[in-house]
């Protein structure tokens, strides 16, 4: 659990330079002329090397000092050990998805995403298969348990990379044409332009990660059977996170492509119908996962007898099925509206006023002063968002968050 934070907040980096890339080129694609087209290939091209960078620096990070770092959210030298072999062995996984996430993103703006989407999906399934593979034992291998994991995320994406090449350049795409000469022409200003957006959203990204991971700190550090509760319950909500950042991502193509054709007088009415509908999916998808409680808590819990840990999990699951209503809304506003408007600074803003202003010192002061039982404060989060949607909804109607950015480049 702790090692998968670890790797989720890097990996949220990374998604974040991919997505504020994106969002520039989505501006250009919606211009719907020759310039607009090189300007996106230009955008990709930049967020590519501003990925690919980025990954190099955490590539040495995890594969020198995973113990320093997994030092942070545990004290047990048992989990420090294995989470610092699964993060050393996934180190290398961090270049193909830096390659990945940003041809996904120029994709994206081209209104193309079902290339990646395909490509992913075969992914998907390998690493499901390398992994039952490689943690138990099956067709001769030895059962490698946390590093077994490791390497079947490692084997599904290169193999996932490689397809993605393959498959574009067998198409003859344009997002596959990068060469020398691309890289003598960029201009510094373009660089810097797609680099402040770019960075801008992959700190939001990472604020907003290294808040979770410092709130289940706090509320975990100090009783076991509580980080059990919290480390089963965020793949299940990383899951359905994913679905709702996947409609914020679309969003902010639509309302890009409208920014960057200028079209201002269509916004309203687009925004409005993207909030409704992520709000109704993210109602949905609480419902769901409400009424898949028992048979998706059974995966993780199997002894007749349900353990302290069981029941803490239990009560806060519910929690956490309510708060995607609000996390929709939220998600929706910032990364699909307003980043996407070229509001980047206010998003980030919001986010660390929300989480480190609001929601860690409320929790450490209710939790570690006052004694209130952690359970309760898993609630902040619901408060929290509330306030990220209303300050986003303020901003929205002041008219201030559209920017076109791609007329710059």
């Amino acid at each position: 659990g702790l090692a998968a934070k670890a790797q989720m907040i890097i990996t949220f980096f990374i998604i974040g330079l991919s997505i504020g890339g994106g969002q520039i080129a989505a501006q250009c694609f919606g211009m719907k002329s020759e310039d607009g087209q090189r300007k996106l290939h230009t955008t990709v091209f930049i967020t590519l090397l501003l990925s690919v960078s980025t990954a190099l620096l955490f590539f040495i990070i995890l594969f020198f000092f995973p113990s320093q770092l997994m030092s942070l959210g545990s004290q047990s030298a048992d989990i420090i050990g294995k989470g610092s072999d699964y993060l050393q062995t996934i180190a290398i996984s961090l270049f193909c998805f830096a390659y990945a996430s940003s041809i996904a993103s120029g994709l994206r703006a081209m209104h193309q995403p079902g290339i990646a989407t395909k490509i992913s999906l075969i992914g998907v399934a390998l690493n499901l298969v390398f992994n039952w593979i490689l943690i138990f034992g099956h067709f001769g291998f030895p059962a490698m348990g946390i590093k077994g994991a490791a390497l079947g995320t490692v084997f599904s994406a290169v193999i996932e990379c490689v397809a993605l090449y393959l498959y574009l350049r067998a198409k003859t795409h344009p997002l596959t044409h990068f060469r020398l000469h691309h890289f003598n022409a960029l201009r510094r200003q373009d660089v810097i332009l797609v680099a402040r957006l770019s960075a801008t959203a992959a700190l939001n990204s990472v604020v907003w990660a290294a808040g979770l991971f410092a709130f289940h700190a706090i509320l975990g550090y100090s009783d076991p059977n509580l980080l059990v509760a919290l480390s089963v319950l965020a793949p299940l909500e990383a899951l359905a996170m994913s679905l709702l950042i996947g409609l914020a991502t679309a969003g902010s193509i639509i309302v890009g492509n409208l920014v960057g054709a200028n079209e201002h007088e269509k916004l309203p009415l687009a925004v409005r119908r993207h909030v409704i509908f992520s709000g109704v999916i993210g109602i949905v998808t609480a419902v769901i996962l409400s009424l898949l409680e028992a048979p998706l808590l059974s995966l993780f819990f199997h002894s007749d007898l349900p353990s302290e840990a069981e029941y803490l999990t239990s009560s806060l699951f519910d929690i956490m099925a309510a708060s995607l209503v609000i996390k929709s809304i939220s998600m929706m506003l910032i990364v699909g509206v307003l980043r996407a408007g070229g509001d980047a600074n206010f998003c980030l803003v919001t986010d660390v006023l929300a989480q480190w202003v609001f929601l860690l010192p409320c929790a450490f002061w209710l939790t570690h002063v006052l004694g209130f039982p952690p359970v309760y404060l898993f609630g902040l989060i619901i408060v929290e968002e509330t306030l990220k949607a209303l300050v986003c909804y303020w901003r929205l109607n002041s008219g201030k968050w559209v920017k076109n950015l791609a007329s710059s480049l």
